[in-house]
């Protein structure tokens, strides 16, 4: 490890203690409790996980990401977990099912019912003691194999796709060829409208062409696109014409004004579990790409370490933070 990767570590951890300080004076909620909720399972001890933050705006693969970590964390203490997206809200709430598992298999095969009567309950949250001592699932998966390879065994070891979201795969795949493609993922929307503070910058399409090319020129293959924004779609459509490939259901955004994130414009799918089932799909077929062009947001680092190396050759856009 590198000394200034080090250094990075050792000041992201003095900013979670800090971050610790403030929410355990202000924002008491967003810390890990214990709570008990009846007598069932007294011999053993339950984990609920739950969003860190309930304002329908974080997007599905960070989403995923953090709460894979809480599973691991879990386990590692022999506890039973169980995600709950169904009392907690995320961009997927209805408040009648757990939109946890519209993506995922349960990990510990609980119910709800039983969760909710049980004795021994923590409900997650921050703790004194940070859950990602190593910084996994952050940018640095790009360029760290180390990170990247621990990552991908977190997240393999601690996930199941449900049937539905597999079944999408599969399928698309096949329609695909995927395994021949060169994967190009890139945000548009508000991305690049509001760049969002923190976030890192988004590639022009210009820049996105020309890295295209050079991988065109090179490997002679087909072009997987995923992107949401229907003018990129349309510049790269218009650029390299059939050798675009994108899942057989997708959508673009043509109206977004830029006022609002996503989540909270009024230009996304309406069936909430089939937008993200979509999504899922796409990402997981952006990992079984030969080859990639992308840039980075919480949806590449997924595919990424799902991927865990075996691009035969890749582009990350590294451009800084808006």
């Amino acid at each position: 490890m590198s000394i200034g990767v080090k250094f990075q570590r050792k000041h992201q951890r003095l900013g979670y203690l800090v971050k610790y300080l403030y929410y355990f004076i202000v924002k008491r909620n967003i810390l890990q409790k214990k709570v008990s909720f009846g007598t069932k399972n007294s011999d053993k001890v339950i984990y609920v996980i739950k969003p860190d933050y309930q304002d329908g705006v974080e997007g599905l693969l960070s989403l995923i990401n953090k709460q894979v970590l809480y599973i691991a964390y879990a386990r590692k203490r022999g506890f039973y977990p169980y995600v709950d997206w169904k009392n907690y809200k995320t961009q997927y709430y209805d408040g009648k099912n757990n939109a946890w598992e519209y993506f995922f298999k349960q990990p510990s095969g609980l119910t709800e019912d039983e969760v909710y009567k049980s004795k021994n309950v923590y409900l997650s949250g921050w703790t004194f003691k940070t859950i990602n001592p190593e910084g996994l699932f952050e940018a640095e998966v790009f360029i760290d194999n180390d990170i990247r390879e621990k990552s991908s065994k977190m997240l393999c070891d601690h996930i199941q796709f449900n049937d539905e979201v597999l079944s999408i795969v599969d399928r698309e795949a096949a329609n695909l060829r995927i395994s021949d493609c060169i994967g190009v993922y890139v945000r548009g929307t508000d991305y690049v409208k509001l760049k969002p503070s923190g976030e890192y910058v988004q590639p022009t399409v210009e820049q996105v062409k020309c890295k295209i090319r050079e991988f065109e020129n090179k490997y002679n293959a087909p072009i997987f696109l995923v992107t949401e924004d229907g003018n990129i779609f349309d510049a790269l459509k218009d650029e390299f014409g059939n050798a675009i490939r994108i899942v057989s259901f997708d959508t673009f955004i043509r109206n977004y004004e830029g006022k609002d994130v996503l989540s909270k414009s009024n230009v996304l799918e309406k069936n909430k579990r089939l937008r993200g089932q979509k999504y899922l799909a796409k990402m997981i077929l952006l990992s079984k790409c030969k080859y990639l062009i992308s840039s980075i947001t919480q949806g590449s680092k997924f595919s990424y370490i799902l991927n865990n190396g075996k691009y035969t050759d890749e582009y990350i856009f590294h451009l800084g933070l808006y």
